[in-house]
């Protein structure tokens, strides 16, 4: 049945192994355990990039015949659909660039083209973008002029340090960016690099035109622990390790100092030594082992309780502790109950203002529960339920990020 796990080992920890290891024999198995590979490689995202590994490596045909045959249907849907998403995104980020707006493309959407083998391997639901925040509102009318639309979200002065476009052209296909103009949502890792910082070491990206541009490699390693730890504490999302894994073995011995020093002088030490002792023992990142050591040995946290976040309820604490003052943790918790009424009016769908009282009431009751639920359980429990159609998958992880942001 699916989600059963291979006798006697972990379905999770042969991906991971062939993940690092594409050339070594494959394990035993039934024809039964094929449809667990499947699912539990979609579930972290990692399926294109496990097959892509084995047929680069000369070892996909030893592998059940279920799982080839789940590899060879997929890839060429997926290979076609990011084309046209890599022309529509070029076509954004030079327009972008001509209206004078400073995109930092990061994550997924920029790792694809300077760290992964090929860029559809690297599944991703959004484009993930920093700017400036003087120039949210420019970068607003271009993506309505280009087509796309916000959809409802609540905002904020602190609830919130991103915003969301998407369309869907003539093909189908769903572009969509996740505008960010801080680099976390948790308020004590929200400053931690600014964008003037990332922007003065940014690097090209030729895969996305003339006008693309990225977090240098040591800025981008940075990143991709701080919004593990932010927004996914704890997570053992194999796709984020690999990311992290792939940063860090492309650089030099001097740059992962400069990794160990500003994570130091930042509070990020314990943040840096977990995502990279990770990297270290499931993928076996060499460059990072002393970097490890010394993190700890020096560990220190601007995020007090990170680690134990497991709810909307924990995250709030945490942000709150970090906020100084009462009347900015008041403000926070304003925001989060009593989202803009234009918010509320979309969400659902009502024209009427004598009925916001009542629909402010029903989303704090209904929301409740919400606040209370441990993400890290239900992201364990849908492991069982992953198909090995990855289009669908990438649908719940988008609004799954949605939810947790």
């Amino acid at each position: 049945m699916p989600g059963a796990s291979i006798p006697g080992q972990d379905t999770t920890a042969i991906v991971r192994r062939a993940l690092q290891a594409p050339d070594a024999p494959p394990p035993e198995w039934s024809a039964l355990h094929a449809t667990d590979l499947v699912a539990v490689a979609a579930h972290h995202r990692v399926f294109l990039l496990l097959g892509w590994l084995l047929r680069a490596a000369g070892t996909l045909a030893a592998w059940p015949p279920a799982f080839v045959r789940a590899f060879q249907d997929l890839e060429p849907q997926s290979v076609a659909i990011d084309g046209v998403r890599h022309r529509e995104l070029m076509r954004a980020l030079g327009t972008l660039t001509q209206a004078g707006v400073r995109v930092l493309v990061f994550k997924g959407a920029a790792l694809a083209h300077t760290h992964y083998p090929a860029a559809h391997v690297r599944v991703r639901s959004d484009t993930d973008v920093l700017v400036p925040a003087v120039d949210v509102h420019v970068l607003a009318n271009v993506l309505n002029s280009l087509g796309y639309e916000r959809p409802p979200q609540t905002s904020g002065s602190l609830v919130s340090y991103q915003t969301h476009y998407q369309k869907t052209d003539r093909y189908g296909v769903t572009h969509a960016f996740d505008v960010h103009w801080k680099v976390s949502n948790l308020q004590a890792l929200a400053d931690c690099l600014t964008f003037e910082e990332l922007w003065e070491a940014r690097v090209p990206v030729p895969a996305l035109g003339p006008s693309a541009v990225t977090p240098c490699g040591v800025h981008a390693l940075l990143l991709a622990l701080v919004h593990r730890a932010g927004h996914h504490p704890g997570s053992g999302d194999l796709l984020w390790i690999y990311d992290l894994h792939l940063l860090a073995g492309r650089l030099t011995p001097e740059e992962i100092l400069q990794v160990q020093e500003l994570a130091g002088g930042r509070g990020l030490s314990q943040i840096a030594a977990d995502g990279l002792a990770l990297a270290h023992e499931w993928f076996g990142t060499a460059t990072v082992d002393r970097a490890v050591d010394a993190l700890r040995a020096g560990a220190s946290s601007r995020v007090a309780g990170i680690h134990a976040m497991r709810s909307r309820t924990d995250v709030l604490l945490v942000d709150l502790r970090a906020l100084s003052g009462w009347r900015a943790r008041g403000r926070l918790i304003r925001e989060h109950l009593i989202p803009p009424a234009s918010y509320m009016r979309a969400r659902y769908g009502v024209r009427s203002t004598l009925l916001l009282p009542g629909l402010y009431v029903w989303r704090m009751m209904a929301g409740a529960p919400k606040w209370l639920v441990n993400h890290h359980a239900e992201d364990d429990a849908t492991v069982s339920r992953q198909d090995h159609r990855e289009p669908r998958h990438r649908r719940r992880e988008a609004k799954r990020d949605l939810d947790d942001r």
